[in-house]
């Protein structure tokens, strides 16, 4: 829906009747492009938002319209500086659908025999809404953990669905497995659910935060019958945070760096700053401290081929692993791997061996631990270690015997 600006022409009403004192000043830029060229994207909003100020109408806005999910989309400057007024109570965002199509309880019937286990799992005999919520925030919370690593799982059968797996099997995964899964349980119970996409704002930077690619999160939205509001219901395990927060790099700090010269940069170029007269000023001591950082890395990179040329191995993580020794010994039967080809694809291949068929498993669960030690940023304990190089041992020697 099109929306347009106040007299003003710098404030804009996403939701009439509703007033707060919470205020929250928002920089992002718009990396997609309208029909015309101009630069568009979604503007990312604090639940509850209700009206957007200091957006000069056709300076920085071109055109604002909203959707019945939520969305604001924008159309104007490649960068946005704006201040959004937010607060609990009423969304912009429509009512649940009650047309024929029936969008906010829309459920694929081949996930509805797992989520219907589930449900029997719950004993939800006689609930209303807010006990189904709670069986289902207890649901997840007792039997779920978070992931951000997704392996193979043969307790599934193979012709089921990824949430199928989740649900019934590997009980563990990122936030789009918790917020999918929690949609369609709701909305199996009579509770109309949407998907709902965004970041985590947490981390401080100055006086404002900052906001990562990491932070981004996806839950659900569940409809209160009694308040008339769409509420956030979020089942994913607080401890996303932290464990993505581990994928953080030591070079933060530099990147946050190029990313704030950047930010001055484009702020230049729309016309939201008066920086302009101090651009000499400012960006020579930044420079200083690119210089060195270039000089830097390139210094590290001379010692890295030196030591490379002086026959100093470089070790990386997991290629010691016995599973070498394992694929070297398929390889003289006369099973080698092909160029390009995967461990997994070359394993799966072998294993169509008649003369295999009583190792499959082992050699499958030997290929598991070994792509573990070779890529999980945790890397195996001692006691997986052991087992890899010991259950490696076993199957050399069982092949030997063939």
């Amino acid at each position: 829906m099109p929306l347009q600006p106040e007299t003003n022409h710098s404030s804009w009403i996403l939701l009439p009747r509703k007033s707060t004192n919470s205020a929250v000043k928002i920089a992002c830029y718009l990396n997609g492009r309208s029909h015309d060229g101009d630069p568009e994207g979604v503007l990312p909003l604090p639940p509850g938002s209700f009206r957007l100020e200091n957006l000069p109408y056709l300076a920085s806005v071109i055109a604002l319209q909203t959707n019945q999910t939520g969305v604001a989309l924008a159309t104007g400057s490649g960068l946005m500086i704006f201040d959004a007024r937010y607060g609990p109570g009423a969304t912009f965002d429509s009512p649940p659908d009650t047309s024929t199509n029936q969008f906010d309880f829309s459920v694929p019937t081949n996930e509805l025999p797992a989520l219907r286990q589930v449900i029997a799992e719950m004993n939800l005999t006689n609930a209303n809404d807010p006990e189904k919520l709670r069986a289902v925030q207890t649901f997840f919370a007792r039997n779920f953990t978070y992931s951000t690593w997704q392996g193979l799982d043969k307790r599934a059968t193979t012709n089921a669905s990824p949430l199928t797996k989740f649900l019934l099997t590997s009980r563990s995964g990122h936030c789009e497995y918790f917020a999918t899964a929690t949609v369609l349980l709701v909305r199996v119970l009579g509770i109309p659910a949407r998907y709902a996409v965004g970041y985590a704002v947490h981390e401080t930077a100055g006086s404002g935060y900052v906001v990562r690619e990491r932070d981004a999160h996806a839950w659900c939205l569940v409809w209160n019958r009694q308040t008339g509001m769409w509420e956030d219901f979020d089942t994913t395990p607080g401890s996303w945070v932290a464990i993505e927060g581990r994928n953080a790099s030591f070079l933060d700090g530099l990147s946050d760096l190029r990313s704030w010269l950047v930010f001055q940069f484009e702020k230049l170029r729309w016309r939201e700053t008066n920086l302009r007269q101090y651009i000499l000023w400012t960006t020579t001591p930044v420079m200083v401290v690119l210089l060195y950082y270039i000089f830097f890395k390139r210094r590290a990179r001379m010692r890295s081929a030196a030591k490379t040329e002086t026959g100093v191995p470089v070790v990386w993580p997991g290629l010691d692993s016995a599973f070498y020794r394992l694929e070297k010994a398929l390889a003289a039967r006369g099973l080698p791997r092909q160029a390009q080809e995967s461990l997994s694809d070359w394993l799966e291949r072998v294993l169509e061996e008649p003369a295999l068929a009583n190792v499959r498993q082992p050699l499958r669960q030997l290929l598991r631990l070994h792509y573990r030690y070779r890529f999980d940023p945790q890397g195996l304990t001692v006691e997986e270690k052991k087992a890899l190089v010991q259950n490696t041992d076993a199957m050399l020697g069982a092949l030997a015997a063939r």
